[in-house]
């Protein structure tokens, strides 16, 4: 099996030292919290940067969204808190399974995704 140039290996390794890189990053964004917390501030200043540590408050849904839903429908707020979902609306696009009117407001281009997986021996 050829080595492609060395191109995937190299791919491979960036793709791990990406995941060590977020991984050491939310480490270090979860002592900066606890030092800012012990500080009483939020701001932290570092030797060319400052960062600044804003608290909020984040919206977690329930994995089954289907009680919300009907009562978003219910309520009468569908329309104001619905949106496309280009997941579904993508396919139907490339496919042609739209109306034709939908289709010429949009275009598309060609585009690339990788992906890696062990080779089996």
């Amino acid at each position: 099996m050829p080595n492609d140039n060395g191109l995937i290996d190299e791919y491979e390794k960036l793709e791990s030292q990406k995941k060590d890189i977020e991984q050491r990053e939310d480490e270090l964004k979860k002592e900066i919290i606890e030092l800012a917390k012990e500080k009483n501030t939020d701001i932290l200043f570092g030797t060319h940067k400052k960062c600044s540590i804003k608290e909020y408050e984040k919206v977690i849904y329930p994995e089954d969204k289907t009680q919300i839903l009907e009562l978003i429908k219910k309520k009468g707020l569908y329309d104001k808190f619905s949106s496309i979902n280009y997941f579904k609306l993508n396919p139907a696009i490339i496919k042609g399974e739209i109306d034709k009117e939908i289709i010429i407001l949009t275009k598309k281009e060609k585009a690339f995704r990788f992906s890696l997986r062990e080779i089996e021996k």
